[in-house]
């Protein structure tokens, strides 16, 4: 897959290349650089339709929502075929006036994260001699490869990087102070633009999250933990791994641009879809739930520990509040279990009668095809 991505990249660097060094005359280590920005905004624009549509979808569910969860509310315990097909038109025809298809969100993602992987694994491979192909990548000759590899940005060569061998430096005719002056500061701005993109992206999501979603508000709170560990290993990876000058100058153009994108896109959907008061007022009720929900399971932690603290304290006490405690979580486990036990059961009559609907329909239209 990254061997056929190579291809149609390679073809758009070599291109601005071919316009910036041989049409309009430009040094040939300044138009490597230059046609590393390009590629990167080249590609970016014309994925960007793609990035749109995921962020539309995206706003548009967070507006359907409540008009969803009405429709589910009226049918929750429905168990025959004729209210299944009632919940059913009701939603589709919710979507279809809001010009929603869920599924269709994660088309514009399956298609983005091959390029931008394709895109990093090129710039690699031109920069790292051991990592590429000796001879050609994609529709690069070696003449071109030797050229890039031969270009610099003030004065570090785009191959190099700041955990490169010394000998290796002295081969490329530069140093490691040289590398490091260069690296450095875009290893920061890579930092810096990639975390921004991580809290503006947390800070949307969460005007727009799903809060009776249980796993959504679970990847919500762990993704703010992972921002510094994406730093951490940004920088890690930058000082100590091998990410030639030439990748880092697409991380910094990346980031920057995708910084840029998140905010223009952010804006234009909140403008062309604006939430009304019944979306915002849903938003803050299942906002309130999921809060006391989590309230509920903190004092029950509290009352725990609690009790444990008692029976340390006074030893006469422990066995009652072991037996205590035992109680609690067994018919705390019983409840669960129930609730569970009801909700299988719910679900298996209307997974019943949703088979009911399908075969139903399927002898409509064979009589229909009599």
């Amino acid at each position: 897959m990254l061997e056929m991505l190579v291809y149609p990249v390679s073809a758009v660097i070599k291109l601005w290349h071919w316009l910036l060094a041989d049409v309009l005359g430009m040094g040939p280590s300044a138009a490597w650089v230059a046609s590393v920005i390009l590629l990167v905004v080249t590609v970016r624009a014309l994925i960007m339709p793609f990035a749109l549509q995921q962020y539309r979808i995206s706003r548009v569910g967070f507006l359907v929502r409540p008009h969803l969860a009405r429709i589910k509310a009226q049918y929750a315990d429905a168990t025959s075929p004729e209210a299944i097909a009632a919940e059913k038109q009701a939603m589709k025809k919710v979507q279809d006036e809001h010009n929603y298809n869920p599924l269709a969100g994660c088309i514009p993602a399956l298609i983005q994260f091959p390029v931008f992987i394709g895109l990093y694994r090129l710039l690699r491979w031109m920069a790292v001699p051991t990592d590429g192909d000796n001879h050609t990548i994609g529709i690069l000759t070696p003449q071109d490869l030797e050229t890039f590899r031969a270009a610099s940005l003030f004065d570090a060569p785009l191959p190099a990087y700041m955990a490169m061998p010394p000998e290796h430096l002295a081969a490329l005719g530069t140093t490691e102070a040289q590398v490091r002056a260069v690296a450095l500061p875009m290893v920061i701005a890579a930092v810096i633009f990639t975390c921004s993109n991580l809290a503006i992206s947390q800070m949307r999501n969460r005007s727009t999250l799903d809060w009776e979603n249980a796993m959504t508000r679970k990847s919500y709170g762990l993704l703010w933990w992972a921002i510094p560990l994406v730093a951490l290993s940004l920088i890690s990876a930058g000082l100590s791994g091998i990410v030639p000058i030439a990748v880092l100058l697409y991380w910094v153009t990346g980031n920057l641009w995708t910084m840029t994108q998140t905010i223009l896109f952010w804006a234009w959907t909140v403008r062309r879809y604006p939430a009304e008061a019944l979306h915002r007022e849903f938003w803050a009720e299942t906002k309130q739930k999921a809060e006391e929900l989590r309230a509920a399971r903190k004092e029950r932690t509290r009352s725990r520990r609690a009790k444990r603290l008692r029976a340390l304290r006074h030893p006469g006490e422990a066995g009652a509040i072991a037996r205590e405690l035992r109680a609690e979580k067994r018919e705390r486990k019983q409840e669960k279990a129930r609730e569970k036990q009801e909700r299988k059961a719910l679900q298996k009559a209307r997974n019943e009668a949703s088979r009911q609907l399908a075969r139903d329909k399927k002898r409509q239209k064979q009589d229909q095809m009599e």
